[in-house]
């Protein structure tokens, strides 16, 4: 499915995570520099402390939903994902179900993060694997530094024309790159 790439701050949202498996550790491992109050729900659950998820260690139900701002449903069980999703859209609360796109009302991308830059992939679920494919050969692409390039565009983001700004900007990228080449 072919799906708009929305860039909205989720910091000081609250998401619950249903599984306490790799998966749902790896989905916690993505939101969770953004600023995601997370919370899991699983009657057995992985170690979500580096995250600081609240552990709810419990079969779901549908009253942990409420107060959340967004569901990730990462069980084992395409039955319960299903049923997560099913009481989350009643609510208008937005899941993400994995390996279900018909459950999923987004995605994760495959992220590349330096400071204020996030790149998110995207294949609309058709195959994480070649996102992650096209994410490691981007993140070899991009320079070092280049959240200082972000720090310095905003610096005169407002300052100079238009085009002006677009040039200076792109003469700061096109430095960060020069400076890769040198390093490699």
């Amino acid at each position: 499915m072919k799906a708009f790439p929305f860039m909205r701050s989720v910091a000081g949202k609250s998401c619950l995570i249903v599984g306490g498996g790799e998966i749902a550790l790896r989905k916690a491992e993505k939101l969770y520099p953004f600023g995601v109050k997370l919370y899991v729900c699983a009657p057995q659950c992985a170690d979500f402390s580096a995250f600081g998820a609240l552990v709810l260690q419990e079969e779901y139900r549908e009253q942990f939903l409420e107060g959340m701002d967004l569901a990730v449903a990462a069980t084992d069980d395409r039955a319960l994902n299903a049923r997560v999703a099913q009481d989350c859209r009643a609510r208008g609360i937005p899941v993400n179900s994995v390996d279900d796109a018909q459950n999923c009302d987004f995605y994760f991308p495959a992220l590349i993060s330096r400071g204020e830059i996030t790149i998110g992939i995207s294949t609309g679920g058709a195959s994480p694997a070649l996102a992650s494919v096209l994410r490691e050969y981007l993140e070899s692409c991009l320079p070092e530094g280049l959240e200082q390039v972000a720090a310095q565009a905003e610096k005169l983001r407002g300052t100079l024309p238009a085009q002006e700004y677009k040039r200076r900007v792109r003469e700061l990228f096109l430095d960060a790159l020069r400076q890769k080449g040198k390093h490699e």
